[in-house]
């Protein structure tokens, strides 16, 4: 069976669930590898979708600095064979939506979705762990890669703080978000975001610090100022 017929890829060309990727190569996967996920991944209600999307995402992570490279396709490929016991024949398919992924280079949303349905909404932070791996493996976590990893934990749902806490395995500085900022909690309610941000304007107020010297004032003046941009972010996101 094909494996954009069985997988529904549409989303690669942007266009409805169904419509195929333009490929006519075939993505066997074998019934011992479709039991190594249903062993290792119970939950996993679409094993096609659920491997592509794996490749999809991270190759197409790796390909936000314009490009991709030999360490990252092995990334891909370690996965493959570690996890889930791919052999060189399997590698060859994987391959072959890597480089698909490459050449139409789909939008995010749609592919996550589609691997939140076929993982049966499980293993979110699996996903964004592979992103960080793929990322990290050339030291380029730059803020564009970043702000990509970050766009995938909001389309994952993922909490500012579970994606801190897997950050904290890579030795990763904390997440800086307007949550963070105003120190919150990404599920604080809106009375406590109002209460935190008056509370921190009001330490950092230039009329506050201005005892402080030149420097520390100046200092406080910026803080002051990320923290109104937080709130007025959060102010148009939750409608404070």
């Amino acid at each position: 069976m094909s494996w954009l017929v069985g997988a529904g890829l549409g989303f690669l060309r942007g266009g409805p669930l169904g419509a195929l990727l333009g490929g006519a190569f075939q993505h066997v996967m074998s019934k011992k590898v479709r039991k190594l996920i249903r062993r290792g991944l119970p939950g996993v209600v679409d094993e096609n979708a659920f491997v592509t999307c794996i490749i999809v995402v991270m190759t197409k992570l790796s390909l936000i600095k314009g490009y991709m490279t030999p360490r990252e396709v092995q990334t891909i490929y370690r996965f493959f064979v570690k996890n889930l016991n791919y052999s060189e024949k399997d590698l060859d398919s994987i391959n072959q939506i890597i480089r698909e992924t490459c050449r139409v280079n789909p939008d995010l949303s749609p592919v996550v979705q589609k691997y939140i349905s076929s993982a049966g909404s499980r293993y979110r932070s699996l996903l964004l762990a592979l992103a960080y791996q793929i990322i990290l493996i050339e030291d380029s976590l730059t803020p564009g890669a970043q702000n990509g990893i970050d766009e995938l934990a909001r389309l994952l749902g993922i909490s500012v703080e579970e994606h801190d806490r897997l950050r904290q395995k890579y030795s990763l500085d904390e997440l800086v978000t307007p949550f963070t900022i105003l120190e919150v909690a990404s599920t604080a309610t809106n009375e406590e975001i109002k209460k935190a941000y008056w509370r921190l304007a009001s330490k950092y107020h230039p009329d506050k610090v201005a005892h402080l010297g030149e420097g520390r004032a100046e200092e406080a003046h910026l803080k002051f100022l990320e923290i109104q941009e937080a709130y007025q972010e959060l102010e148009k996101s939750r409608k404070l």
